[in-house]
């Protein structure tokens, strides 16, 4: 009887995996669709500046469709006649760098480093849209891809834009496709002025507002299927994108197709004509910071720059500033020392007419100073600032030097091949 018993526990006890039945595993955390969309599509997102003049600015929102041709796709009446834009790609924080920085006076405050300004290259004013030619593709930038076809009735899209009455940008938005369709509208771009399109429309019943016109209407898979025209105003959660076939017949016309990759616009010389200089300025360093063997890299620098791309390269150190009085300086705000430095910069870069590459090094109070001129690229200052401070925390002078010369020299494509 004992026995029994316990075959009829044993088989309790084991019965699930026995009778081959499976075992209970912990469901997988699923990633929401909408999330997952936006940390595509986001990357791929511009706000878009449209100076009208007489203190008027147009805003709305663009997509970089082709990264190689440095193209931007928006909406017409977002940049209306005018033949120039600027252009915002958003900026990201967090401990894998994945939350977007969204409040807009982070990049008002920044206009002068992170706007990019751009040629308005094509416009298709029946189908309202418009592509620009930006300077340059920051980096992490990404392409947004185009889908291989239309979406349907009933299928999940996402839009993101920057809304004018919202305090934030790059703000997502969920819909549905109502239908696919032909259409004939009018849009007031002004208080004088009244256009008429006519293209293939998405209608959805994603809740667009102005300022998101020009953004990207995506697929679950982040591929472009539309661009944000505008919602309907006599009408509720209705809004019209311009359909993709529309974009593919904007880019894939022979005057876009010819563009090189990588060209700088026909608008932009790659260096801005100045009167050459027949001589390179000289550097200096009064303040004893690098070595013989580092500081001889120095003039063959700023000679190469001159002689093939008209670039000043200019390194100055000092015990203590040329002007004003060191204690006096040191014992200044953060802020006001920063202001100080920066007149100071501005009045030597102005007497020595440079343009190109200016660093100013102090030994008290100790301070570093980079400008470069506006056609390098935005970042080389901060990136040539960093670069510095970290050699010299470690007392790596010489190394520093040796960075900041090594990374002039790359962005102007003079960099050694290796």
């Amino acid at each position: 009887m004992r026995r029994t018993l316990c075959a009829l526990l044993l088989l309790t006890l084991f019965a699930p995996t026995a009778l081959g039945q499976p075992k209970t595993e912990p469901a997988p955390q699923t990633v929401d669709a909408g999330s997952s969309v936006y940390q595509k599509v986001v990357r791929s997102t511009v706000w878009v500046h449209s100076d009208r003049g007489g203190g008027k600015l147009a805003t709305g929102t663009g997509s970089l469709v082709d990264k190689g041709r440095r193209l931007v796709l928006t909406n017409y009446h977002v940049v209306g006649d005018v033949k120039a834009a600027t252009v915002y790609f958003p900026e990201f924080e967090g401990r894998e760098g994945k939350k977007t920085i969204s409040e807009r006076k982070y990049y008002t405050d920044r206009a002068g480093k992170l706007g990019i300004t751009g040629e308005v290259l094509e416009l298709d004013k029946q189908a309202d849209l418009a592509l620009i030619r930006i300077d340059r593709v920051p980096d992490g930038a990404t392409e947004l891809p185009l889908a291989p076809e239309s979406p349907d009735p009933g299928q999940s899209v996402h839009s993101i834009g920057n809304p004018g009455k919202s305090g934030a940008l790059w703000v997502y938005t969920p819909g549905k496709v109502r239908q696919v369709y032909s259409k004939k509208w009018k849009v007031k771009l002004d208080e004088r002025t009244t256009v008429s399109f006519e293209a293939k429309v998405i209608e959805t019943d994603s809740p667009t507002n102005p300022g998101d016109s020009g953004g990207p209407l995506v697929n679950d898979k982040g591929e472009l299927v539309g661009v944000t025209q505008g919602g309907a105003l006599d009408a509720q959660s209705i809004s019209i994108f311009v359909d993709l076939s529309e974009v593919k017949r904007l880019v894939n016309r022979r005057s876009v197709q010819l563009l090189r990759a990588g060209a700088a616009p026909a608008t932009q010389p790659k260096d801005p004509p100045k009167a050459p200089r027949e001589k390179a300025l000289e550097s200096k360093d009064d303040g004893k910071f690098f070595g013989e063997t580092a500081w001889k890299r120095v003039a063959p620098t700023a000679e190469k720059l001159l002689k093939e791309k008209n670039t000043d390269f200019v390194v100055e150190t000092f015990m203590t500033p040329p002007k004003g009085d060191a204690d006096k300086i040191a014992a200044l705000k953060p802020a006001e020392r920063e202001k100080f430095f920066k007149e100071m910069v501005d009045a030597r870069a102005k007497e020595l007419k440079l343009h190109g590459v200016y660093v100013l090094v102090s030994k008290k109070p100790a301070t570093l100073y980079i400008e470069v001129s506006k056609d390098l690229p935005a970042d080389l200052g901060p990136k040539l600032k960093s670069a510095l401070l970290a050699s010299f925390k470690e007392n790596k002078f010489d190394e520093g030097l040796a960075k900041v010369i090594d990374m002039t020299l790359e962005a102007k494509g003079l960099g050694e091949k290796k």
